[in-house]
């Protein structure tokens, strides 16, 4: 197994990827199918569970973009399943201690670098036993800093050997700091993603931002992101639809309505 979207991460390369809400199969198919370099099928706050994983992952089988899962919560069975189903790697949520961070770590890596049980079922049946002497260097454990914790703990957090990346949650982070939802030009807001990057950059670590929409996305690339999200299936259907029907009623630009909300 080669993760081309970790490949890209690991050479600091920009990188673009998409967000999945929807368990929708022949979604997935399409996006996975437009030049990104990765989709995340989300298990926290996603409209879709494991048992839509397990169909949702093979539509994107055979297409360059790499599939990661985040996963409902920081658990071995959680990730070890998520990873057993195919994904090329893990988005953790709430790390907010090195510990948390060691114990995703773990989740994500065979013995002896972890302690993630045996058993890859779709990697086993694509791949056969090759997948195990790949796995431990080629799955990307990703972590999230979201909380006021997690700044606390930050530069243990990104020292903890074997993650890959930290990842922003930039709604999460606002409320961790304090902040009104959505507070992305505040000083404080500012001054910790400065220091999420200075760790990352410190530590060999990529760096991965939840982009709300493209603007976003080519932002926290041109302000030192290695990777972040384009937008997601619901906000891109949401913001289609609204853009069809204002041309449609022959609406100006100014009176179009807008959509809003990044999910």
């Amino acid at each position: 197994m080669i993760n081309l979207a970790l490949k890209k991460w690991r050479a600091k390369e920009p990188s673009l990827g998409i967000w999945s809400n929807l368990p929708d199969i022949h979604m997935a198919e399409m996006l996975c199918r437009m030049d990104v370099d990765w989709i995340c099928f989300d298990l926290q706050h996603g409209l879709m569970d494991y048992s839509d994983l397990t169909r949702l992952l093979p539509a994107v089988t055979g297409v360059a973009t790499t599939p990661i899962v985040r996963v409902a919560a920081n658990q071995p069975d959680q990730i070890g399943k998520a990873l057993d189903a195919g994904a090329q790697g893990v988005i953790v949520p709430m790390v907010n201690t090195a510990e948390d961070a060691r114990r995703a770590v773990s989740a994500c890596r065979y013995p002896p670098q972890g302690s993630r049980s045996c058993g890859p079922m779709r990697d086993a049946m694509l791949e056969g036993p090759g997948y195990l002497a790949t796995a431990n260097e080629q799955v990307a454990c990703l972590v999230m800093i979201e909380t006021e914790e997690g700044l606390r703990n930050l530069d243990e957090i990104a020292a903890v050997a074997g993650v890959d990346g930290l990842f922003v949650g930039p709604m999460d982070l606002c409320y961790g700091l304090g902040l009104a939802p959505g507070s992305f030009t505040d000083p404080a807001f500012s001054a910790a993603i400065a220091n999420i990057l200075k760790a990352c950059e410190q530590n060999g670590l990529a760096s991965g931002m939840f982009g709300y929409n493209a603007e976003m996305a080519a932002s926290s690339i041109q302000n030192g992101f290695n990777f972040a999200s384009i937008g997601t299936d619901i906000s891109f259907i949401r913001t289609g639809a609204l853009q069809a029907l204002s041309t449609a009623r022959g609406e100006d630009n100014e009176d179009a309505p807008v959509a809003r909300g990044g999910y």
